[in-house]
């Protein structure tokens, strides 16, 4: 029989401090050998929770869990992976098995009150310091999430950190589109992954498959991951491999899913030594434009790119990669970019039509970040993505397409294939843009 949170009595007024309850609620659950935990409507302010084995948050509807805004809430437990330097979480679980969290309810992450109210010249709002992640399983099993909603998280949404076995469902992450570095799903070095049914919004990636540099005791592979039937939007990436590549990610499939109002709709960016392969993507639309320059890309529907974040770590090579079935329109090109020949490979790009549509600030441009900067090549996050360079006024790593903006452009791609390609340009071709619309580089 399910326990219900209002056994414990919460002030559930959305002000008063609740995480003592809602923790000792939950042990109560751990006690008895596992079950369910029903959050009744109401709001509820927490700080950091622990979840155990064979266990289910169950968030009725009209139930909002909120984020505190205190970063000394989060202090008790901290995660071992990080994001952003920041290791604090509001619903954490390291080595657990069967964990579920479901229902109509809403986990609301109080994002406004971790940034600076207005955006600097390149679109950025600066944040504060440790924000928390709302959702991070480490080197759990048998995880679900199904059905119920999260809003405006003030860091990476939901962050899965070695995990196997892993089911996500009808989940809808809707952040804001002003708050950078608030990816809505972060599968890292996981296995055996399904994600349908989903609306995923943010203005960093929506969903992004990595293998983060952590403690050795989770660095793995990630592989066995399919995504299906998903609505994405982002402003940086829609749907992202990279940018943190340590270890390999292979046997990746995406299908039937729509990208909207974004800026990149496929990024795949190999830098830090681990390799990609059988990359899959097909029965996409999608519909790509500028987003502010604080965000890495160029309005690209597909974007692929190898080159070293370290120079003394050569970047895995990206190969046997399939684009099919793919339909949209964008302000940018499709992009191949390896900075070694070779260093992507058996690439195969069938059955899709590009109809490129004029911008309303200057078209022409690619943009490789990360990293970029010769004063700190090594470096993460605002050294690297933000530095300008002052011979051409734009951020390092944004440069002009030689000759123009083509619709196409490979460099570098050993076994590139392309069947039944279309383009559709404007007619007359705007300044800038290169009169040929596919252009592979070879050197």
């Amino acid at each position: 029989m399910p326990l219900s949170l209002a056994d414990f009595h919460p002030a559930a007024d959305g002000e008063t401090l609740d995480t003592a309850v809602l923790q000792r609620a939950i042990d109560h659950v751990m006690a008895a050998g596992g079950g369910c935990l029903t959050i009744p409507p109401g709001r509820y302010r927490s700080g950091t929770l622990t979840l155990p084995s064979n266990f289910e948050l169950h968030l009725e509807a009209g139930a909002v869990l909120i984020a505190s805004r205190d970063v000394a809430d989060y202090q008790g437990i901290q995660a071992q992976s990080s994001a952003e330097k920041s290791h604090n979480v509001l619903l954490y679980a390291l080595n657990r098995r069967n964990i579920t969290i479901s229902g109509k309810g809403c986990i609301d992450g109080d994002g406004e009150a971790w940034f600076a109210a207005e955006r600097d010249d390149q679109g950025y709002r600066l944040p504060l310091a440790d924000r928390p992640r709302i959702i991070v399983f480490e080197a759990c099993e048998q995880v679900t999430l199904e059905a119920f909603s999260i809003v405006q998280a003030p860091m990476w949404t939901v962050h899965l950190v070695s995990c196997r076995h892993v089911h996500i469902d009808h989940l809808t992450i809707d952040n804001s589109m002003t708050m950078p570095n608030t990816d809505a799903l972060d599968i890292d070095s996981c296995e055996a992954v399904f994600v349908s049914n989903s609306y995923l919004s943010a203005a960093d990636d929506a969903i992004c498959i990595k293998t983060t540099h952590k403690p050795a005791s989770l660095r793995r592979p990630a592989r066995q991951i399919m995504i299906t039937n998903c609505l994405l939007r982002s402003y940086s990436c829609a749907f992202k491999i990279g940018t943190e590549t340590w270890d390999d990610i292979e046997d990746v499939t995406v299908t039937g899913c729509t990208i909207f109002d974004s800026n990149r709709g496929i990024g795949i960016l190999s830098r830090d030594g681990g390799a990609m392969r059988r990359l899959l993507f097909s029965n996409l639309t999608f519909a790509c434009h500028y987003a502010p320059p604080c965000h890495w890309g160029k309005a690209d529907p597909l974007f692929v790119s190898v080159r070293s974040r370290d120079p003394l770590i050569q970047p895995g090579i990206v190969e046997q990669l399939q684009f099919a079935n793919v339909s949209g329109v964008a302000e940018g090109a499709i992009n191949l970019h390896a900075a070694q020949p070779g260093w992507i490979r058996d690439v195969l790009i069938t059955q899709v039509q590009l109809r490129q549509t004029v911008a309303q600030v200057e078209q022409g441009y690619y943009d490789v970040r990360p990293p970029c900067n010769p004063v700190s090549p090594t470096g993460m996050g605002l050294d690297n993505a933000y530095k300008l360079n002052p011979e051409t006024g734009e951020a390092f790593g944004v440069e002009r397409y030689p000759g123009g903006l083509p619709g196409l452009y490979a460099r570098g791609v050993e076994n590139l294939q392309l069947h039944n390609l279309a383009i559709e340009r404007p007619s007359p071709l705007p300044p800038g843009w290169h009169p040929d619309s596919v252009r592979v580089l070879t050197e």
